[in-house]
Parts: C-alpha cells; structure tokens; sequence
C-alpha cells in the first residue's frame, strides 16, 4: 500500500477533468465527492475560468484509492488520515479541510441579530447601517446572508404572525434587508467569471428577499448574475433569453395563485432545451402543496436556502465550458 499511495501520489497535478469525468472514471457519485471535499480536504478541485471544478490525474488516482479502501472496510476518515501519514511532503499531501465559515457567534457577537432588529425596530437606521457595515467588514458574504439576514428575517415574520410587531415595523426591517442585499449584488457582480445565471420571480410574485440571498451566494460562487426581481413577465422572455443566452434559469414563487405563471415560463425555457438551457424553482408553496411540483419542467432546488445554492452551483458542473462559451451562437441558430 506504502508503493501504491506514492505512486499515485506522484502523478501529475495538472487540472483537466470536469466532473463527470471524475465520475465515470471513478465510479464515485456526485454528493460523495461533495462530502469528501467538504468534510477532508479530498479531492481538491481548482475552478476553470468559467467557475467549473476541473480536476487533476491525482485527484482521480486518490479517488479511486479511496473508494478501494472504504469498500475494504476502512473508514473514510481512517484512509484520509493514512493518505496523509504516508504522503512525503504537505506540498503533495492533500489538504486539511477547509474550516466552515465563521459564524456571529464565533467571532463573540452572539446579540447582533438582536442589536441590529432593535435598532430597526425603532428606526435607528443610521445604528443599523453602522452594525451592518461592521459585519460586511469582519464576516464573509455567506455568514452575513445564513447567520445574520436569513434568521432575523424569520424572526421578524414569526413576531408579525403573533402580532408582536406592525406591517409597517416588519416593512422596515424587510426594506433595509432588501436594500443592503441588493448593494452587495453590484459590489461583487463584476468579479463573476462563471456561466450566467438569471433569477427572477414568477409572473405576479412580489416575494423576492430569498431570491436576493439565493443570487448573493451564487454570485459568490462565481456565477455571473443577470437578476430580474419581482413579478418577471413572460411576454417577450424567449426573445430575451436568446440575447442573454443564460446557462441556468432560478425562479421563485410563494403564492399558489402564481404557479401557472411560473408554468408558462417553465415551458418557454423548455423548448430551449435543445441547447440545454436548465431551468430551477423554489418557492414555499411548494412545501404547502408538493403535488404542485410534477407540473413544472425544471429542477426544484428545495426551500433549504443553504442546500439549494449547492444544488443549483452543482448544476454548472453539468455545463459544459467550451459549449457555455460558444453559447449565444447556438441560441441565435
């Protein structure tokens, strides 16, 4: 075993594969290699310009040892750990995993949701701006969204449920949210190499604050944004997207007297398949009335804010970077 890891270990490191590569060479399944990554630091994918995990000749080498290890009984975290012992150098060793992002917590501001609410609560915007500004500074762009915007956001709904709070209380807070999101979309927007993404609310659907934190962390991601908020209208879309020529469509609906609009913009997005446009939805309703989501052409990406960036980043990895770079040619014939 001590010959094998340092044979593989020694193959070239040269990123070249994209993932679907990686799986049929390796016979190891998306989600898998998303957990290893996360979880030990294997693989350690680098991304291509377009944003795409491409893999080396020694990633694929140590998947497979891997797999071959676990389906001879050895704990995956056994076999990193040996990987690691028998590795000569850190340069060739695989890396530690990467620590998740710090948490408000973490970082001793545990009452800054209960700061920054109360400063809105009672229209201190100009505290509100200064806690928020604070927070941009020390915390990256996924804590802020998951640990700060997202919970508060839930709070607030909840104490306007019990009555607690006003509409126009609950707007507030709501209006400062969108505002401060929507300014972080244009700081990072041009730094986006990745496939185009085009988000939107369905026909009618004026909910669109999740949307706003679902296209912030797909921005981050390296996917570039082309984000049409509230009430998108399905008049004049194909046209659009044959100018636009997105990789990926994200749409959101909340309200069931809203899903035929989301429909009709389903199946305007399916007749682009030929050219394998994808189209993604979520949208509460669709936990209120799950049957609702065998009547959609699309992916559904799921309610869990955190889980359906992943999902829908993991959806890039089946684009193909040479046809996304080619692809307003293919729309346009």
């Amino acid at each position: 075993m001590l010959e094998q890891v340092h044979r593989l270990l020694a193959l070239s490191d040269v990123p070249r594969y994209n993932i679907k590569a990686v799986v049929q060479q390796t016979q190891v399944n998306v989600s898998t290699l998303r957990a290893w990554e996360q979880r030990y630091g294997v693989p350690r994918p680098t991304r291509s310009d377009h944003g795409h995990r491409l893999y080396s000749q020694r990633d694929i080498e140590i998947i497979k040892w891997l797999k071959q290890c676990t389906e001879e009984g050895l704990a995956i975290s056994q076999a990193v750990a040996l990987l690691r012992d028998i590795s000569d150098t850190g340069d060739i060793a695989p890396r530690a995993p990467q620590p998740p992002p710090p948490t408000l917590a973490d970082a001793g501001w545990p009452d800054l949701r209960t700061q920054l609410t109360e400063a809105l609560l009672s229209a201190n915007l100009r505290q509100a701006h200064l806690l928020v500004n604070t927070a941009v500074a020390l915390f990256p762009i996924e804590t802020l969204v998951l640990d700060l915007f997202q919970p508060m956001l839930i709070e607030i709904g909840d104490r306007w449920a019990q009555g607690d709070v006003c509409v126009a209380e609950e707007r507030v807070v709501t209006n400062f949210v969108r505002q401060r999101l929507l300014g972080l979309l244009q700081i990072h927007a041009p730094f986006a190499t990745g496939p185009r993404l085009i988000a939107g609310c369905a026909p009618e659907e004026q909910h669109e604050i999740g949307l706003i934190m679902f296209s912030l962390l797909m921005e981050q991601r390296g996917w570039e944004l082309i984000y049409l908020g509230q009430t998108v209208s399905a008049e004049g879309l194909d046209g659009f997207l044959v100018r636009m020529a997105p990789a990926l469509i994200c749409m959101s609906v909340s309200m069931a007297e809203h899903v035929p609009g989301l429909l009709e913009i389903a199946r305007i997005v399916e007749n682009r398949r030929r050219h394998r446009l994808l189209f993604a939805y979520s949208g509460q309703v669709f936990d209120r009335h799950p049957e609702l989501r065998g009547r959609i052409p699309g992916i559904f990406l799921g309610n869990d804010l955190r889980e359906a960036v992943i999902r829908a980043d993991d959806l890039g990895e089946e684009i193909d970077p040479e046809r996304w770079a080619r692809q307003a040619h293919f729309f346009r014939h």
